[in-house]
């Protein structure tokens, strides 16, 4: 059934300026928008309440692959118990995304674990045990090149987009570990990125002047990442698809890069296994799913395509609970620390 909300260009443009600085101020965002503060409140408002658009929070993927376990775990079911395994998993707070797909296998998640054991236990004594599971393959991510905060629909004009530049979060530090204080600050922005300080505060019995200092060193660092999302059916990118590729591996890092300049990629990262490199793309159609891979073989000849799936369905995306229409109705935010099923 055909979604009766449509976002209009002062609802892109909003939802870009998120995109691009998700905490700033309504002060700020009004003003690149030309509207006041009042009126980019109440749209955004708007836009939340319908599940369109929504800021969260999570772990800097990039970070956590270099210092934890990030890993893409693919799921074959049996069919008449696809939906329990789906519901289930989907409520594992290590489990940031699960989707549906057509073709080779019949559901994809993207997980976080404080390291490979954990991952082990969650995979060997867990997923592989739930009733309709009939197989699982595993694949560690061991560089990430780009998530899907970095995507845009660029609807903003060059002057708006260098005006929110300042807002921007910053790049990531050489941290070592994540700050054990600043745990409870992640886990309470994953339902709302947006939450002020006070909200903060609030919800992890601290004091404003501590919730502040916590949430600047998350921030500063980079830590951690802010992403605007949008449903994929209503903005225009209705489709989503997963392609498998393979790679010289001395060639890796300068193939991925060229990849990032073209404007469907979502995500890129080099992964464990024969095929070495993972890449989801946003299409305007199926037809483009072909167009692309034939804009990628012409300008990058030593990549190989090994395997593509497309999208049925995502149930979850980083940390919140989607409709058929690609709607938020939920969060379970996004927990590498939490215990889990398997331990």
């Amino acid at each position: 059934m055909q979604d009766s909300f449509i976002l209009d260009e002062a609802d892109l443009s909003l939802i870009n300026v998120m995109q691009i600085a998700p905490r700033a101020t309504w002060t700020e965002v009004g003003k690149v928008l030309g509207v006041n503060a009042v009126t980019a409140t109440r749209r955004w408002e708007r836009l939340s309440a319908h599940g369109v658009a929504w800021v969260t929070a999570y772990p800097n993927l990039s970070w956590w692959t270099e210092h934890n376990c990030l890993a893409f775990i693919e799921v074959d079911c049996e069919p008449s118990a696809r939906q329990q395994v789906v519901d289930t998993l989907a409520h594992v707070p290590q489990v940031a995304s699960v989707s549906q797909l057509a073709g080779g296998r019949d559901l994809f998640l993207v997980t976080l674990f404080t390291d490979l054991q954990a991952l082990s236990r969650f995979v060997l004594d867990h997923v592989s045990r739930l009733p309709g599971v009939r197989a699982t393959r595993t694949h560690t991510a061991t560089h990430f090149y780009s998530e899907g905060n970095k995507w845009r629909l660029q609807a903003l004009s060059p002057d708006q987009r260098a005006h929110l530049t300042r807002h921007a979060p910053h790049s990531p530090a050489r941290d070592d570990a994540f700050p054990a204080s600043g745990r409870d600050v992640l886990l309470a922005l994953g339902p709302d990125g947006r939450r002020t300080v006070a909200d903060l505060a609030h919800l992890t019995s601290n004091t404003v002047s501590t919730t502040r200092r916590r949430l600047e060193r998350l921030i500063r660092s980079g830590l951690a990442s802010f992403r605007c999302e949008v449903s994929d059916v209503i903005s225009g990118w209705p489709v989503s698809a997963y392609f498998w590729a393979r790679v010289p591996p001395r060639d890796l890092d300068k193939i991925a890069q060229s990849l990032l300049t073209l404007p469907e990629i979502r995500m890129c990262a080099a992964i464990t296994g024969t095929d070495n490199l993972l890449v989801i793309v946003w299409l305007r159609s199926l037809g483009d799913s072909q167009r692309l891979e034939t804009k990628i073989a012409e300008r990058i000849p030593t990549l190989t395509l090994v395997e593509r799936a497309i999208v049925l369905r995502f149930t979850k995306r980083m940390g919140r609970l989607l409709d058929g229409q690609g709607r938020s109705t939920g969060a379970v935010p996004i927990d590498p620390w939490a215990h889990h099923p398997g331990t």
